[in-house]
């Protein structure tokens, strides 16, 4: 676990625009830089980098967020590699306990070994002429034979002695290694590989961590023999071919994920340089958060048999977990004779692509596979069609608005509403509050909504003798975008949390709508703080693991265009307060008159309370709207 103060103290040091100007030229527009997408095509700039806030934002694909953010999305590092990247661009080193250091060095020496094996065996391919005939027959060019890396492990016991020396006896060698020699009950150690033809696996920083290998008898079973899971190797995270087609990846705004390596190879000659695969698995929810971090667009095309769909609907059951709303999952479903080498080769690349443009959407697919072999013009095939649908749409957590849109079409074969089928499968229906309009707001804006909740005593004369303290509650839908400006401009200023702390948590603890929630997170986040956070990306990065993450990187997005001052966001907050005091003064004021005896003294006081509310919030709105004309 990386220490928040390492993190804060790093984005101190990084300057994002430096950062990314390294792999996107920017330019600059007013306050802030542009460039075109580095994530998606577009050939009108909608990528804003903003160096006061320390934050980017696509416009067009919607991606956002910190120094941290762009260096996982851009080089598909997890977050602590992202963090290790940076921190050694700045000469920082980050903190590890002496485990944590033990544990990487021996990558490092284990990496080494993987590489030294991986040179030997390309050199054993040069050597070998029935290897590279084998290569010829697959009409795979020496071009793409480098890239990959492809070899050849000689077809003798210890071959791998011939480079290692000595340090073949070593156990790091071995399966709690690197997986390279297996060593037999016997205690006789021999090379894991032997007369096969060798597919490197790298990680995202083109490092090996292991091998596939392949048979060249036909007859020779198993017919690919791939590494263990070892200490520097977990299949079910890994995706071969990732590290070569990264770059097409990003630059095509897609990836085309298939069963094996020679299928990624041959569409990688054939032009479809953006191929990758799972390895020896089914494709896994880790496989796909990894690809959707450099990524929006997935289509998975497997072999047309009935393996290969079956396959095909594993790697649905696993999207669903990790896609969001900004995703776009397709399947592309083959003809029975056909993979994708045999289909290039027999019909060429523009029958491929064709077949990628014929794919299913996710809910496309969904559908196609869970109503299959049921009759839904009976009640009984509709149960079953529908007990199949549930655990698979209860999974998509993280896409609540794709999610309600399965849920209407699968509604719609069961013969059923919608709302119905959202409570037969026990989820929960969001309707969205509206969110502000960032294309019709002015720069900023001084009408901050209404709304009243629970304020502490406040300027105004409430003391304990004062009237009663009855929290008003008003309608989510009504106090929403109030609310989310409150988190906006928080979010935007993080010392402002700080500084209006008691009336946040005055206000919103105890409240359960999901934007209070948020504003309570992101207040939470600034006075738990183990530094003083005065930038928003050290705010948003605190938050990377919240669930409203992509929420909170809209609402900065939008302060990209809206560029609100400081005093000016201070105000709004004053304003808000104000209001719901105003609100709850109001209503108090109303229940005391509308009582068969009204307390004089009580309404007399109440209606003194309202009227220098209004006055001070009158106040506030000229002050506001002068500053806005200012800074205009």
């Amino acid at each position: 676990m990386i220490p928040e103060s390492f993190i804060q103290e790093l984005l101190s040091r990084i300057d994002i625009v430096e950062v990314i100007n390294k792999v996107v030229p920017l330019k600059r527009t007013g306050k802030n830089y542009m460039a075109c997408c580095p994530f998606h095509r577009e050939k009108t700039p909608s990528f804003s980098v903003s160096p006061q806030k320390q934050f980017y934002k696509c416009f067009g694909c919607g991606a956002a967020g910190s120094a941290i953010t762009f260096v996982m999305k851009y080089e598909g590092l997890s977050y602590v590699d992202a963090v290790r990247r940076l921190a050694e661009s700045v000469g920082m080193t980050v903190p590890e306990d002496p485990r944590g250091r033990e544990r990487r060095a021996r990558a490092r020496t284990l990496t080494d070994y993987m590489q030294e094996a991986a040179a030997f065996y390309t050199q054993c391919l040069k050597d070998n002429p029935r290897a590279v005939d084998y290569l010829k027959s697959r009409a795979i060019s020496g071009e793409t034979a480098a890239l990959y890396g492809l070899g050849y492990s000689p077809d003798a016991w210890q071959g791998l002695q011939d480079i290692f020396g000595k340090l073949y006896e070593s156990p790091e060698l071995e399966d709690q290694g690197c997986g390279l020699v297996i060593k037999n009950e016997n205690g006789r150690r021999y090379d894991r590989f032997r007369g096969r033809l060798m597919f490197p696996i790298r990680n995202p920083r083109g490092q090996v961590i292991a091998f596939g290998a392949r048979t060249l008898n036909g007859d020779e079973h198993p017919k690919y023999l791939n590494s263990p899971e070892t200490a520097i190797y977990r299949k079910g995270s890994e995706i071969y071919g990732l590290y070569e087609a990264s770059h097409a990846i990003r630059q095509s705004g897609r990836a085309i994920v298939c069963e094996g390596y020679m299928d990624v190879i041959q569409l990688s000659q054939a032009g479809f340089k953006e191929a990758c695969a799972a390895l020896g698995t089914a494709v896994t929810a880790d496989h796909v958060r990894k690809l959707l971090r450099l990524v929006q667009k997935i289509y998975f095309c497997f072999d047309g048999d009935e393996a290969g769909q079956h396959a095909l609907r594993r790697a649905m059951e696993a999207s669903l977990p990790a896609v969001g709303d900004e995703h776009e999952i397709r399947f592309v479903v083959l003809p029975k004779e056909h993979d994708p080498d045999s289909l290039i080769k027999e019909k060429g690349a523009q029958a491929f692509e064709e077949e990628l443009e014929k794919s299913l959407t996710l809910t496309q697919y969904f559908v196609k596979t869970v109503t299959e072999g049921k009759d839904l013009y009976t009640a009984e095939g509709r149960s079953r069609f529908l007990s199949e649908s549930r655990p698979l749409v209860v999974a998509m957590n993280a896409a609540p608005l794709l999610r309600d849109q399965l849920v209407a079409e699968l509604a719609m074969h069961a013969r059923m509403n919608p709302d119905e089928l959202h409570r037969a499968f026990g989820i929960a229906h969001r309707i969205p509050a509206p969110h502000q309009n960032s294309g019709a707001v002015s720069r900023y804006s001084a009408e901050v909504g209404a709304a009243g909740f629970r304020r502490p005593y406040s300027r105004f004369g409430n003391s304990p003798n004062g009237p009663a303290r009855a929290r008003v509650r008003i309608d989510p839908i009504e106090a929403s975008d109030m609310r989310e400006r409150i988190l906006q401009n928080l979010l935007n200023y993080p010392i402002l949390a700080a500084e209006f702390s008691s009336q946040i948590e005055d206000e919103f603890i105890g409240l359960d709508d999901e934007v209070s929630r948020e504003i309570l997170e992101v207040w939470r986040a600034v006075v738990k703080s183990e530094t003083v956070l005065t930038q928003s990306q050290m705010l948003l990065e605190s938050l990377v693991q919240s669930e409203h993450y992509a929420h909170y990187s809209d609402l900065l997005a939008q302060e990209l265009v809206i560029q609100t001052p400081e005093e000016a966001a201070k105000q709004e907050l004053e304003i808000a307060f104000d209001r719901l005091e105003l609100k709850r003064i109001t209503q108090m004021l109303t229940d005391a008159v509308n009582v068969a005896r009204p307390d004089i003294e009580k309404v007399s006081r109440l209606s003194k309370l309202q009227k220098e509310l209004r006055e001070r919030i009158e106040e506030s709105a000229r002050q506001h709207a002068q500053l806005a004309q200012t800074e205009a």
